[in-house]
């Protein structure tokens, strides 16, 4: 991105007369093949692999951290039936991974608040920060930015982002148990004019789906705003990036689960490290679609600053 003056910037991106939604087709166009070509010149598949070993380090306080919390409003035993719901997400070798995992942690976990609770919550916490670093360094380099923030400073908004993340399944997986609920609230007549065309499963999957999806645009759009080291901008800046790298994650990780289950073995490739294998592969998928999200939104600030002209009212 060009080095412009924080005023210019500020103003260009804080001016309510900017907008993506101005951005001609032509210019989208731009856009996307300045994305691919980013992503084809820079260093973004070592950088997910970074960002992806990082995440396998962080994933088993992060799954306590979350039960934990979910602990002290939910039945912790709930956790693990929900997490059938994200399955076809998972190549089922993960998905088996992670549901021992989750079995081992929920027999340990207390429903109680104590001071105990409370500390092992906060280092919980602090361990699984370890991944959203990497993801936030990754997000400098899709920027073009370096971290200038103090050591204070990058430790606090990776735990915070952390627990927003964790915060925010607590809730997603909330909603999706109450989803049958829901569905019993809506009027007999409604519900049975969906029923004839939706069956009542049905409808929980695509309602499960739909914040599945709102939850990950939610969460990107978080790291986006809040991880590179950067002036703020509005959340209209921030939203692209975050519903293409949506879209993309849930085909990639639903293609990745799909083919792991059906052409690829990691058990006999690698043996007694196939599991790990396949979870840091899981990872490095992922991550890369972050920092896709990150770079196209980094390539729709370029070509405003390169054509803002072309943008105003």
């Amino acid at each position: 991105m060009q080095d412009l003056d924080k005023s210019s910037l500020n103003y260009i991106f804080v001016d309510k007369s900017y907008s993506p939604l101005k951005i001609s087709f032509r210019g989208w166009i731009t856009i996307i093949i300045n994305t691919i070509r980013s992503l084809i010149d820079g260093p973004y598949v070592l950088v997910a692999a970074g960002c992806a070993f990082f995440s396998t380090l962080s994933l088993f306080p992060s799954i306590s951290s979350l039960i934990s919390i979910y602990g002290l409003v939910f039945d912790p035993q709930t956790v693990e039936p929900q997490l059938k719901f994200l399955q076809h997400f998972f190549p089922p070798i993960v998905y088996i991974f992670l549901q021992k995992m989750i079995n081992s942690i929920v027999d340990q976990t207390s429903s109680t608040l104590t001071i105990q609770l409370v500390i092992s919550i906060l280092f919980a916490l602090w361990s699984a920060s370890i991944g959203t670093k990497g993801l936030i360094t990754g997000l400098n380099v899709a920027y073009n930015k370096h971290e200038s923030r103090n050591y204070i400073k990058f430790q606090i908004l990776s735990v915070v982002l952390t627990f927003c993340a964790i915060l925010g399944t607590i809730l997603t997986l909330a909603v999706i148990v109450a989803l049958p609920a829901i569905l019993k609230f809506l009027p007999l007549q409604f519900l049975n004019i969906l029923s004839d065309y939706f069956p009542a499963y049905n409808m929980v999957r695509v309602a499960g789906n739909v914040i599945v999806f709102l939850f990950a645009t939610w969460t990107f759009s978080l790291f986006y705003r809040f991880g590179p080291c950067r002036f703020s901008v509005y959340w209209r800046w921030i939203y692209p990036g975050a519903i293409i790298a949506t879209s993309l994650w849930l085909f990639v990780a639903v293609s990745f689960s799909y083919y792991v289950a059906h052409f690829a073995n990691f058990t006999i490739t690698y043996g007694p490290l196939g599991t790990v294998v396949a979870v840091m592969m899981w990872f490095l998928v992922s991550c890369y679609v972050v920092l896709v999200g990150a770079q196209f939104n980094s390539k729709i600030e370029e070509y405003i600053l390169d054509d803002s002209h072309d943008l105003k009212k």
